[in-house]
């Protein structure tokens, strides 16, 4: 037995294997196993992956043909022996007392799930703190100790459809996972972490947060699942997945308009960057769903979708064509900085004006 399982989905990832194996081999908490499932990968990830299960016997190394990220961490879930389960991405890399700061945290407060914040960055450029993911330090008193207390979903609502839904930013207890039968992530799917983010965050008796950025995750991999375009039109199903949930479990009215907020957003996301016209045709649809479902039912909360937001949805439906839609979002974001540079040389002339007097 161990106390910490991490699960690592390896997909041609030979580039940041060196970097990113030693960040979890070199923590200062070291009763952990990493069970790494090379995902098919087509480059010198397998190899690599021996070479680290040779020298240090925490590693274990399972291979199978190509499925995908879901599958590759079902099976790491169905392997792993720690108390608690960890999931970490090949080419992101984590400071060197995070899983003694995890443990901990989860054993003062016997939580279900630890949540933390996050760092982003680009090779040769200096590390972003500005998108922690969650930061509840400025949502809860000064007085809350996020040390030794919990709490539940309905306190960070807006967290459970529209936050950061990768499973690295969080430490799970495996016997909470363990609880029921469905907790594995869709396979043949992109984006198959925001249903089990989901799941989680609704399941949980209790939630702890640490307020420190202890994941760094690289955003300069052109292979990763939200820099590949192809990926884009699978959030559709991820969608449906999420609402068929929400709806099966009897969260559906309490997250109307979260749900329908994550689906304009989810769906708007990646329209541009999946450059289709079958994408666009397939998100037109959608909406127009929304429109029925959402907009036109008078139970919807007025306000709860950013206008920025709103008009681009309105530019989707009231577009014919793929390019149509292109040119309206470039308007719309033409509008939007010369909104924001207005502003900006507004403050300019009152300081100038300050200095002056």
């Amino acid at each position: 037995m161990v106390k910490i399982s991490v699960v690592i989905p390896v997909y041609n990832a030979e580039e940041f294997l060196l970097e990113s194996m030693n960040s979890l081999l070199n923590q200062t908490f070291e009763d952990f196993e990493l069970i790494c499932v090379n995902d098919g990968s087509k480059d010198n990830s397998l190899n690599i992956l021996n070479d680290f299960a040779k020298k240090d016997n925490r590693v274990k190394v399972f291979n199978q043909e190509n499925a995908g990220c879901g599958a590759a961490r079902n099976k790491a879930l169905n392997e792993a022996k720690g108390d608690y389960i960890y999931f970490f991405d090949p080419d992101d890399y984590i400071l060197s007392d995070a899983f003694e700061k995890l443990y901990e945290n989860a054993i003062n407060t016997q939580s279900d799930i630890v949540l933390f914040k996050i760092a982003k960055f680009r090779d040769g450029e200096s590390v972003d703190y500005s998108s922690p993911g969650f930061n509840f330090d400025d949502e809860f008193p000064e007085s809350f100790d996020f040390n030794n207390k919990s709490f539940q979903y309905k306190d960070v609502k807006r967290h459970v459809l529209n936050s950061s839904f990768a499973p690295w930013t969080k430490l799970y207890k495996k016997e909470f996972l363990d609880s029921y039968d469905d907790f594995r992530f869709p396979t043949g799917l992109a984006f198959d972490d925001v249903p089990f983010h989901v799941m989680a965050m609704l399941r949980a008796s209790k939630i702890s947060f640490i307020p420190d950025y202890l994941y760094h995750y690289r955003l300069s991999n052109p292979n990763s699942v939200n820099n590949t375009s192809s990926n884009g039109i699978y959030i559709m199903d991820i969608v449906d997945i999420v609402e068929d949930f929400l709806k099966q479990n009897n969260y559906y009215n309490e997250f109307y308009n979260e749900f329908y907020k994550f689906k304009i957003e989810q769906i708007l996301y990646y329209l541009i960057s999946s450059n289709s016209q079958d994408y666009y045709e397939k998100a037109k649809t959608e909406l127009l769903k929304v429109k029925q479902e959402y907009f036109e039912n008078p139970e919807h909360e007025e306000g709860f979708i950013k206008k920025y937001m709103l008009n681009k949805y309105n530019a989707v439906i009231e577009s014919d064509t793929f390019t149509e839609c292109k040119l309206s979002f470039e308007i719309l974001e033409l509008k939007r900085k010369n909104k924001r540079l207005k502003k900006e040389n507004k403050k300019l002339k009152k300081q100038l004006k300050k200095m002056k007097k």
